[in-house]
């Protein structure tokens, strides 16, 4: 695992995975709205209400090892002003929400003198320790979907900016060997490469002093 949650903060947990994937879902399809794909809009994807993004093993994986993933928004790449070279666009615009999130709960924290400090007598209040965790799991989401593999945000970007030829033979050998992609997301995830680990302690550490692992 990449931290370790007492009951309590695990009980902060639940509702800030529900909505930081609602809004890391909303923005992929406030992004797409605006480049003119309207797929999400007409399905309903276009809300911050967690029940319409929830996946039940993204979810539950977001608790048991530190990351997770949501139910993907729709997207028609061909409904988008440039197409496919728009689409990294849209991929960017969910990991930006999350950066957004932690930089914004990161300044509350610094902005009234909080403490994530456990080796005073009373520990870290139940509010810093919500907006520690607020931070920290923002920050896992933007890194975790900005890795460069398909089917993640990051894939999702490579895919847009290469030329066409390129784009083909990548789209294609992705959906070939997708598990093979999964299985390295989950190694890479697991807390086995710094790929993954090194960006987000980093991130983390810019943020918020005395880190919560």
């Amino acid at each position: 695992m990449i931290f370790r949650l007492t009951f309590e903060q695990l009980l902060l947990v639940l509702p800030i995975i529900l909505f930081s994937l609602s809004v890391h879902e909303y923005s992929h399809g406030l992004a797409a709205l605006m480049l003119g794909d309207r797929t999400a809009k007409r399905q309903g994807r276009l809300t911050l209400n967690p029940l319409k993004h929830l996946d039940l093993i993204g979810t539950l994986m977001l608790l048991s090892i530190g990351f997770g993933w949501a139910k993907p928004v729709p997207i028609m790449v061909q409904n988008l002003s440039r197409g496919r070279k728009s689409l990294y666009i849209v991929a960017l615009a969910g990991p930006i929400s999350n950066f957004i999130i932690a930089l914004f709960f990161s300044l509350l924290f610094n902005l009234f003198g909080l403490s994530n400090d456990y080796g005073t007598s009373m520990g870290p209040s139940l509010l810093s320790q919500f907006i520690v965790i607020m931070v920290f799991l923002n920050v896992v989401l933007g890194v975790f979907n900005l890795l460069p593999i398909p089917p993640l945000d990051g894939g999702n970007i490579i895919y847009s900016l290469l030329p066409d030829k390129l784009a083909d033979s990548y789209s294609r050998y992705s959906s070939r060997f997708v598990f093979i992609f999964i299985i390295l997301i989950f190694y890479i995830a697991w807390g086995h490469s710094d790929i993954f680990i090194a960006p987000v302690k980093f991130i983390f550490l810019l943020l918020i002093q005395n880190p919560i692992w």
